[in-house]
Order: structure tokens, then C-alpha cells, then sequence
């Protein structure tokens, strides 16, 4: 039987909510963890950053060079020392035709398990050409109502075309009463929130290292979180750490919160 990957869409039309790091930190834990053949694919073509954030700075083949007809699709695949591959757009600003995505897309379905494809954060043809080869769609939001019109917009969007949205995955959530609760981001988009990423300190120091958090510390929350988002992609089961391991890590990232905070500038509430 040929195999046939599930290709996978991480959308957004806000910048800055945290697509890219989703993107990344999945296709590590389901190839570390899960042990499958993971593809990540970057069709932000106007602004590639998902080859940035894992150091494939400048490639001598990307997703440009194919879509213009200049490489085969192989050429442009790369293995990457975290486990998976990972097909890179250009830094540089080249004018390409997005929609031709598909076709080089399904050419790779027998050669993985998974495809995640980190898409533009704009309503455009790049983020069109992303809806219209994924086999469903996780659309990545934030706890805040500016972020929540352009989810709904993006939800909206997807279901037009008939796309499949497995779920929401609300990230940078920080706990505090003026977000905006997550029956409410159930209600207003009439989507499922699948998963909860905590604003973490640890993500950005991860980020600032150019290494995903389920790698740099596996047993952070926010790598938790990712790990059972991961399990559930592939229908398999999320081993939970130890109490002890959770509790131990809990009181971790509190220590850390409470070493970072500026008293004197924010007071002395530090969450």
C-alpha cells in the first residue's frame, strides 16, 4: 500500500501570534517522539521565517527556485539535524505563482508520513495556495479581540473553500481576566480550541537560541502541550510525565517568572 501523507496547514492573518514556532515544535515531536517522516514546508513566500528559526539561513535551492521552474522539488528538500526535513523559501523577494504548490505537494505524499506548512500570515494567494492543498487546517490565535476578528476572518476563509479545520490553538494565553475566554473564542468562530500554549519564558529563550522548546527543555508546559497536539495529529497516545516530573518543572518556571520580573519597573505582580 502507498503511503500517503496528511497534509497539514498552520494558518494565520495576524502576524506575530506564533505560527512559525506551532510549525516547528510539532514537526519535532512528531518526528522525535512519534517517530514519523515529517516534511515542514515554508509557503510564506513573501516573508519566509520558518528556516530562519531553525538556522537554514541561506539555501542554495528553496521553494522559489521550484515554483519558477529552476529545481525539482527533491532539490529543494533538506534534512535537518532535529529530525525532520524541511523545504525553505527565499529570503529574498521573488515573484512566483503560490498555486503551483499543490501539484509539487502531492508529488511528496509518498514519501512521509506528515506535511506542515507554515503559510503567510496575509489574505493572498501564498495563504490560498496553503488552504487549497491542506488536507485540513489548524488556524493559531491569541487571547486578545484583534487577533480574534482576523481568526474568525481566517476560519470564515477556510470553510468558504471547504477546508477542513481540525481545530484552534490558542497561544500566549497568560491567565489573566481581560483575555478573552475560550468558550468565547469557541462561540465567535464556531471552532474547537484543540490546545492551550502558556506564555512561557522559555520560548522566547529557546527562540533567542534557535531551538525549539520541546527540545530545549521536553518537559516545560508549553512542550507538554505540543507533545499532546503532536500524539493527537497521529492518532497516538500522549505518555504524561511523573506528578513529581510536572510539579518539579511548575515550580521551575515560577522561580524563572519571579527572576526576570523588573519590581521596580512592573511592581510586584509578576503574572
Amino acid at each position: 500500500m502507498v503511503k500517503k501523507a496528511k497534509i497539514i496547514g498552520i494558518i494565520s492573518i495576524k502576524g506575530g501570534v506564533g505560527k512559525t514556532t506551532a510549525v516547528v515544535n510539532l514537526g519535532v515531536s512528531l518526528a522525535n517522539t512519534y517517530g514519523k517522516k515529517v516534511l515542514l514546508v515554508d509557503g510564506n513566500l513573501s516573508n519566509a521565517n520558518l528556516g530562519l528559526q531553525i538556522g537554514v539561513v541561506n539555501p542554495n535551492v528553496t521553494l522559489h527556485h521550484v515554483l519558477n521552474n529552476k529545481a525539482s522539488i527533491s532539490e529543494a528538500i533538506y534534512e535537518h539535524e532535529y529530525g525532520f526535513s524541511i523545504i525553505p523559501s527565499s529570503l529574498l523577494l521573488e515573484e512566483t505563482n503560490p498555486m503551483k504548490l499543490k501539484n509539487h505537494l502531492i508529488e511528496l505524499r509518498r514519501y512521509f508520513d506528515v506535511i506542515l506548512i507554515d503559510s503567510s500570515p496575509t489574505v493572498n494567494r501564498e495563504l490560498e495556495a496553503v488552504m487549497t492543498v491542506s488536507d485540513e487546517l489548524f488556524v493559531i490565535t491569541n487571547p486578545d479581540y484583534q487577533t480574534l476578528l482576523m481568526t474568525v476572518r481566517a476560519v470564515k476563509m477556510a470553510k468558504k473553500k471547504n477546508v477542513h479545520i481540525t481545530g484552534i490553538i490558542l497561544n500566549k494565553q497568560k491567565g489573566k481576566n481581560y483575555e478573552i475566554s475560550i468558550k468565547d473564542i469557541e462561540n465567535y468562530t464556531n471552532t474547537p480550541v484543540i490546545g492551550i500554549i502558556k506564555d512561557n519564558l522559555s520560548v522566547h529563550e529557546a527562540l533567542a537560541n534557535m531551538k525549539p522548546i520541546v527540545l530545549y527543555n521536553k518537559n516545560n508546559s508549553v512542550s507538554l502541550e505540543y507533545g499532546r497536539l503532536a500524539a493527537a495529529l497521529v492518532g497516538e497516545k500522549f505518555k504524561e510525565p511523573s506528578v513529581f516530573i510536572k510539579m518539579l518543572n511548575y515550580l521551575k518556571e515560577d522561580f524563572d517568572n519571579f527572576k526576570s520580573h523588573k519590581f521596580k519597573e512592573a511592581g510586584f505582580k509578576y503574572y
